[in-house]
């Protein structure tokens, strides 16, 4: 699908979805269909730069929350077994925001997908967390999960990297440095 395509779909490069069918429960890692009722958010790198999929393509990724122990931990370490979730998780994303983009399956010409181990292993984030912090609401660092904290009681320590946010990733390591530079200004 062009990027010209994709934009007539999403006017934005971010959509969230909250549309969570009835059964949905984020702590059921035991729910084999927990991915056909799970809210599906799209982005598309290639919408704020191009250059982020081939001419005349278009990027895009889907993304839910997860329980990190899902189907057994992902199969249990049966590395058949974990490729078939992941398929079948992939599948359901897919066909939920095919809802949104008619036609996006077919479109599709590489895909993978990144788990809670995924994360895991190349992060080494506890439970597979995405980005830094775990985005359980139970496990809260932070009162307000939205707010840069750079402070430590270090004088003049500073955190400017993903930590210092509760949902962490690049925009929060982003956001910390920023604010780190400000404080030192």
């Amino acid at each position: 699908m062009s990027g010209e395509e994709l934009g007539k779909y999403m006017k934005t490069p971010h959509v969230f979805t909250f549309n969570d069918k009835p059964g949905y429960n984020i702590y059921n890692s035991e729910d084999g269909e927990f991915f056909t009722k799970a809210s599906v958010s799209l982005y598309s790198p290639s919408m704020v730069n191009p250059k982020h999929a081939p001419q005349g393509k278009s990027s895009l990724m889907l993304q839910t929350t997860v329980p990190y122990h899902w189907m057994n931990n992902w199969g249990g370490g049966d590395k058949e077994v974990y490729r078939q979730l992941k398929e079948k998780a992939m599948a359901a994303m897919i066909g939920s925001a095919s809802r949104l983009i008619p036609g996006l399956k077919e479109c599709i010409e590489y895909k993978d997908a990144a788990t809670p181990l995924t994360y895991e292993r190349f992060t080494h984030n506890t439970d597979g967390a995405s980005s830094a912090w775990s985005w359980n609401p139970k496990k809260k660092f932070y009162k307000n999960t939205m707010s840069v904290n750079i402070e430590t009681p270090v004088k003049n320590l500073y955190i400017g990297s993903c930590w210092a946010m509760q949902i962490g990733g690049v925009p929060g390591a982003l956001a910390a440095a920023y604010q780190c530079v400000k404080k030192i200004k």
